[in-house]
């Protein structure tokens, strides 16, 4: 973030790491070292993970849905955390210090706004598709088109405009820029939001999508026991159950298990984003006086959900779980396994 004045009273501002101002971490080197480790660790299994869900849409016909259009646009954007975020926000916790400059500092902040953005947004968008999928079967056909999914991925990604124009031009500091000035030093790459930014920020891009999803799977989740139940008394009826019932029994499930998956996961991102969004809405009424370990404990935990998303598809999810196994073990490199049953796969070497 670009400063203006270099003049920082309030803050201990030291021109440290050959030439960089800036308040530097008080860890040890053993301190640092075992967070970094920590970090590559996190930077690595949301990239190997993400790139395992990506490459099984791609790879198994089973997986191309409308569900996992947005599954697959979910885990582009985890991917795009993995490589264009963690990292560098890595080295800003664990030393205080932004080395990459002031520029690349706001395109940093546009790429870590934008990509957790979609993500929230992408989480949105599958909650609604699983409504009409649950609630409304007759009708999905109609109501998920491949226009209202084109729709709904402009959307997910409109943030690549929406907070490039806010960072790159730095609307988000308009008429607090006495406070950013006062409060920090020029290469800690803090981010700063005015109150009108905030208070948007939160409420569309958390709070409103919160809301809806909840909504969503709240109806979902009656309307699929009631299914679950009639379609079970149906085959307790018949002794014998006919093809008709056994496949819809079948299908059931499978979409049962996709919309039971995605509610975790959206559950997760309940969890993960309360503190950073806690902070983001107070930080402007509390004087921008937050301590910068709070700042970074809440940013770490919004990366976190893009490493726990693929992780809780292969734990909840049997398609993605067999998928996952399918490609990790190199059996796809041995034959062919595009259209394998992956909800019924049962490896006998597995």
């Amino acid at each position: 973030m670009s400063l203006h004045n270099e003049s920082f009273p309030s803050v201990l501002c030291v021109v440290t790491f050959a030439t960089f101002n800036c308040t530097p971490s008080p860890m040890t080197h053993v301190e640092r070292a075992l967070l970094m480790g920590t970090f590559t660790i996190a930077v690595a299994m949301t990239i190997t993970g993400n790139m395992l869900t990506i490459s099984s849409i791609l790879y198994f016909r089973q997986l191309q849905t409308r569900t996992n259009v947005l599954a697959l646009s979910l885990a582009l954007a985890d991917l795009l955390v993995g490589l264009l975020v963690m990292p560098f926000a890595s080295t800003r916790t664990a030393y205080g210090c932004w080395f990459y400059g002031r520029t690349f500092c706001k395109v940093h902040t546009w790429f870590d706004y934008t990509l957790c953005t979609s993500s929230i947004l992408n989480l949105m968008c599958i909650s609604f598709e699983r409504y009409v999928a649950i609630c409304d079967p007759l009708r999905y056909a109609r109501r998920v088109t491949g226009a209202t999914l084109a729709a709904m991925l402009v959307l997910c990604w409109s943030g690549v405009v929406a907070y490039g124009l806010t960072y790159l031009l730095e609307w988000n500091i308009t008429g607090i820029e006495d406070s950013v000035q006062r409060t920090t030093c020029p290469d800690n790459c803090p981010v700063f939001m005015n109150v009108q930014f905030a208070l948007t920020n939160t409420l569309c891009a958390y709070v409103t999508p919160m809301l809806l999803m909840l909504a969503a799977y709240a109806k979902v989740y009656a309307m699929a026991r009631a299914q679950a139940r009639k379609i079970s008394i149906a085959m307790l009826q018949t002794r014998a159950a006919d093809a008709a019932v056994r496949s819809r029994w079948s299908a059931m499930k499978r979409e049962h298990s996709a919309t039971k998956t995605l509610g975790i996961i959206m559950g997760a991102f309940v969890i993960f984003w309360v503190p950073f969004f806690v902070v983001a809405a107070s930080e402007p009424l509390l004087g921008y006086a937050s301590d910068p370990l709070v700042w970074e404990v809440a940013n770490w935990f919004t990366y976190i959900n893009s490493t726990m998303n693929p992780i809780l598809f292969a734990a909840f999810n049997r398609s993605f779980r067999n998928a996952f196994y399918l490609i990790v073990s190199g059996n796809i490199l041995r034959g062919s396994y595009r259209g394998t049953d992956l909800f019924s796969f049962n490896d006998p070497v597995k």
